[in-house]
């Protein structure tokens, strides 16, 4: 049984969801996309994983969510011990200072969001950089 790499997403814009997916479409193989449409149903699932589920190997959060936006969820993520080591990407339209400098508070990448398809694929082969690592841990507990 192949393990594959979980990369959960966060958006609350449609349009951007489904940029991911079909970026990361071309890694069905090892990669498998999970998201969410807004903060809360993010922070649900990611509190609702245990050693029974698999962990996503990069967290991917829209800053500007509605009722609960990606900061907020990132400090929640930042509190649950079993996500603490999950590389966490805060993926935003803006290229402010100020929310990249909240990112490396956190421990969390920064990554503005891409203008187009080409851009994004690009943007896609770093995210999957994150995963590498994190499937051989998959793969060793659960053989283990």
């Amino acid at each position: 049984m192949t393990l594959k790499n979980i990369i959960f997403y966060a958006d609350d814009d449609t349009d951007d969801l489904e940029l991911v997916q079909d970026a990361f479409a071309r890694f069905t193989n090892n990669v498998e996309v999970v998201t969410a449409k807004d903060g809360v149903q993010a922070l649900s699932y990611l509190q609702s994983l245990n050693i029974q589920t698999p962990t996503p190997c990069l967290i991917i959060l829209d800053i500007n969510m509605s009722i609960l936006n990606g900061r907020d969820v990132l400090k929640k993520i930042k509190e649950l011990p079993h996500l603490s080591t999950v590389p966490v990407v805060l993926f935003s339209t803006s290229s402010s200072t100020l929310d990249q400098e909240f990112a490396k508070k956190y421990d969390a990448g920064f990554v503005t969001k891409p203008l187009d398809v080409s851009q994004m694929e690009m943007i896609t082969e770093l995210f999957i950089d994150h995963c590498s690592d994190e499937i051989k841990r998959n793969i060793r507990r659960h053989l283990s």
